[in-house]
Formats: C-alpha cells, sequence, structure tokens
C-alpha cells in the first residue's frame, strides 16, 4: 500500500510538471507570435509589400523563431551549426516572398544596416 501512495504521489507530480511545461510554450508562442506580428507590420509599413506577402512573412518568421527555440532547448544538438542552417533556410525563404529591392531594405533594416523610417523608391 506505502508503494501504491509513491507511485501515485509521484505520477501526480508528472503531471502537474508537464502542465507547467505546456502553459510555459503556451506563453513562449504568445510571445513569438506577437514579436513576429509587430515586426513584420513594422517592415510592412517601411517597405510597402503588399498583405498577401506579408501573411507569407508572418508564416515564415514564426516557424523560424520556433525552430530556433527549439534548437535552444536542445541538450544534444549542435545549437550554432542548427541556427545557422535555419537562418539559412529562412534567407531563402524571404527572397521567395519579397521582390529583390523589397529583400534587400528588409535584411538592411532587420540587421541596423539603415534606419526605421519609411523607404520609397523614387
Amino acid at each position: 500500500m506505502d508503494m501504491r501512495k509513491k507511485i501515485l504521489v509521484l505520477a501526480l507530480l508528472l503531471l502537474t510538471i508537464l502542465e507547467i511545461s505546456a502553459q510555459q510554450r503556451s506563453i513562449i508562442e504568445n510571445v513569438l507570435v506577437n514579436s513576429v506580428e509587430e515586426k513584420v507590420s513594422s517592415m510592412q509599413k517601411l517597405i510597402g509589400f503588399d498583405d498577401a506577402q506579408a501573411q507569407q512573412l508572418r508564416q515564415v518568421e514564426l516557424n523560424f523563431l520556433q525552430e530556433v527555440n527549439k534548437a535552444e532547448r536542445c541538450f544534444l544538438c549542435n545549437k550554432q551549426k542548427r541556427i545557422k542552417k535555419l537562418k539559412q533556410k529562412r534567407d531563402t525563404e524571404l527572397q521567395k516572398i519579397l521582390e529583390r529591392d523589397q529583400y534587400i531594405k528588409y535584411d538592411a533594416i532587420e540587421n541596423e544596416r539603415i534606419q526605421k523610417r519609411p523607404l520609397w523608391a523614387n
């Protein structure tokens, strides 16, 4: 009987830990979604790409951040190598979505090579 109580307590403890972990993931997920929304909206105002492109960018950026988050939590992974590959994949996807001049502006703003203010080609 004493062993059953121990097993029951351990099982309840494990379930509690899993529940807390799931709640933390949803908090992180919400932060990532909000971050992506803010970033893409800001870039859209600055660069002027259309709503369809913005939606595609939101998906690419969110997927990238989620995968980086997974890589950061991986104990046995080569984090730097994995993140480098994720950045290359993201970069390729951005170039497919944006026109060349839009991509150059997006990259320059993101990497702080130019100031954040509306950019219009004259």
